[in-house]
């Protein structure tokens, strides 16, 4: 049985080296699918009876390490040689320093990658990340999914 969960945040970015327009400042209202697989839970008289992994513990695992990191901030490439001298004289607002540039697709592994961690910590092998979807505009999206 595979779950989803949807959440939205408002991020920023510059992919510093793109042939166009998105080598300047912009923003994305960001769509995030995350699908978890796993048995439904038959534990007779557990609050996830019935369930593969609570919708409600699934949404604060998304909103602990995704929304409250990117929502509303602007990421930008560690080396980026405009960014990160801006980031440095400017400490109240919020920035992600990644190690990537911070493409829909590099963004895509980074959360997986954070997730699947903390999902295999929490599931005591009842249920695996199967993939997450991240859409940058509503036609645009990168898909990552479990890595064997």
């Amino acid at each position: 049985m595979t779950i989803t969960k949807i959440i939205e945040f408002d991020m920023g970015h510059r992919i510093p080296n793109h042939k166009s327009q998105c080598r300047n400042l912009h923003g994305h209202r960001y769509k995030l699918e995350l699908n978890i697989e796993g048995e439904v839970q038959k534990e007779v008289g557990r609050s996830e009876e019935g369930m593969v992994f609570d919708f409600i513990d699934v949404k604060t695992l998304l909103m602990n390490e995704v929304h409250s990191k990117c929502d509303h901030a602007f990421m930008f490439y560690e080396k980026d040689p405009v960014l990160a001298v801006f980031a440095k004289k400017n400490k109240s607002l919020k920035f992600v320093s990644v190690p990537f540039i911070p493409t829909a697709e590099n963004i895509s592994d980074w959360i997986f990658n954070i997730l699947s961690k903390k999902i295999e910590i929490i599931s005591k092998k009842k249920f695996h990340l199967q993939g997450i979807k991240l859409w940058e505009t509503p036609t645009s999206s990168a898909f990552i999914s479990k890595k064997n």
